[in-house]
């Protein structure tokens, strides 16, 4: 055997018992060729035997295997195809004394290999057409070269099957890419938690996916069997739609169903090209409604509550009458900025209304004196001074006023009594 190593070549195998036909393949197959008698004699003619002369339309470069008998040639096929640096093509005897004959070493190659192209090189054969067709059904793997054979349909086989071997691998690969493809798609389809159909434009169910948890069922012939008989005109509308204006559409069915009525979104995606058909997508989307109302509720309890809370605010601190010019704010609990708006708000309104002059806050009811109260009765003294009303502050105790003092705020321009009687005295004593 010899083996030349060309790892980017076509490997081509060559098995035959007798070496002038290994020694003819390496001439043919690998060295450049030669020259015909015609043209041999036209150059010596016109004296251009060194001149240039155009190649066969057919070059190769080959990595050329050479093996005598059908068991060696089998078992480099197996080598090869392990190694995953299979052979292209295989010319074979078809006599190879004492071991097996050319039909049965191919038949083996093909077991060993079912990409390989095989010949058979024969000057006679003891088997029929149809009885080697009978042992070989891979018709379309292998041909038949009558010997003794010429240099130019040698290399015009090799050629031909390299390229066809070649292209073959190529589809598979591409055939099996495409494979993968497509179980990724299924598994992404798998994954998703909606029942899938495709359609054509009749509404006719071509294949589907039931829902996640639902099992797998009968397959619908139709869409009618999908959704409401109400709704069925309207999806296949919009089947077509999608189908003909190749833009997704999206519609919600309200079904009625044993635990209640349920909600499903309907999505139509159309495949495109010349198919003419959609994808329709049918999702349980009753939670998320649910889930959507119960929000909604809770939102309008919440700006019912805050209505109330402001309310009940301004009717924790009421305004007091105690004359026609007089008026008295009793705060109790603590405050902050919500609650003082609130109640400025209402005595600032209840001072326009009533033409009010004094307008006492009694603190009494105040547990402690922060930075916020403070904050906020300042506010409050100052809008009601820019009324035209004088307020007047009642209730602070000491504990307050220490407060006030380490907080260093000393409520300057707002008169202050310690008791609300007194405050009312002297507010009456003004009128």
């Amino acid at each position: 055997m010899n083996k030349a190593s060309a790892p980017s070549r076509t490997r081509i195998l060559v098995v035959d018992d007798n070496a002038s036909i290994h020694n003819d393949f390496q001439r043919i197959l690998k060295a450049a060729p030669s020259r015909s008698s015609l043209e041999e004699h036209e150059a010596e003619l016109f004296g251009d035997l060194d001149a240039p002369r155009p190649l066969p339309a057919v070059e190769l470069d080959v990595e050329l295997t050479l093996a005598h008998q059908g068991e060696e040639g089998v078992e480099l096929v197996r080598q090869a195809r392990a190694l995953g640096e299979p052979y292209a093509v295989a010319f074979v005897d078809f006599r190879m004394p004492p071991g097996i004959d050319g039909v049965e070493t191919i038949q083996r190659m093909f077991r060993e290999d079912p990409d390989i192209q095989a010949v058979f090189c024969t000057a006679y054969t003891d088997l029929s057409w149809k009885e080697i067709a009978n042992r070989l059904s891979q018709v379309d793997r292998y041909l038949i070269l009558k010997k003794p054979f010429e240099p130019m349909e040698v290399r015009q086989m090799a050629a031909a099957l390299s390229a066809k071997w070649r292209h073959e691998r190529e589809r598979a690969r591409a055939h099996a890419a495409l494979l993968e493809r497509e179980a990724h798609l299924r598994a992404l389809v798998d994954a998703l938690p909606q029942g899938i159909v495709r359609v054509d434009r009749h509404g006719r169910c071509l294949e589907y996916r039931p829902p996640q948890g639902s099992g797998a069922g009968a397959v619908p012939s139709s869409l009618e069997e999908l959704v409401p008989a109400g709704d069925a005109a309207r999806v296949l509308d919009l089947v077509r739609r999608a189908i003909d204006q190749a833009v997704s559409q999206r519609m919600e069915l309200s079904v009625e169903a044993a635990e209640g009525r349920r909600h499903v979104d309907v999505r139509i995606t159309a495949l495109g090209g010349d198919r003419a058909e959609a994808i329709v997508s049918l999702s349980d989307v009753t939670e998320l409604r649910q889930r959507q109302e119960e929000e909604s509720l809770l939102r309008e309890r919440e700006i019912a509550l805050t209505a109330q809370v402001e309310a009940l605010g301004a009717l924790s601190t009421p305004i007091v009458p105690i004359s026609r010019r007089v008026v008295v704010v009793p705060l109790v609990g603590d405050f902050d900025a919500r609650r003082g708006e609130s109640m400025r708000s209402a005595l600032l309104a209840g001072i326009v209304a009533r033409g009010t002059r004094t307008a006492i806050i009694d603190v009494t009811g105040v547990p402690r004196m922060d930075e916020q109260m403070a904050t906020e009765l300042e506010r409050t003294a100052g809008a009601v001074q820019l009324l035209g009303a004088e307020p007047v502050l009642t209730g602070l105790g000491p504990e307050a006023a220490q407060q006030l003092v380490a907080l260093g705020i000393s409520l300057a321009g707002l008169r202050t009594f310690l008791t609300l009687q007194e405050g009312v005295a002297f507010a009456l004593r003004r009128r």
